[in-house]
């Protein structure tokens, strides 16, 4: 294992460690999107059986 090797994994693992982060990130605003719509929903049936 050269010097070359170790500078390569190490780039990998960073790389691999940022994408995850961005991942991570999508998901949380996909989820909160997903819970604002859920709890709209839920607002506007429970306004409509109350008529």
């Amino acid at each position: 294992m050269t010097i070359q090797d170790l500078k390569i994994g190490i780039l990998n693992a960073i790389t691999f460690g940022v994408s995850f982060t961005h991942i991570e990130n999508g998901l949380k605003i996909i989820l909160l999107l997903l819970s604002i719509g859920y709890t709209a929903q839920k607002i506007y049936e429970t306004h409509i059986n109350k008529k």
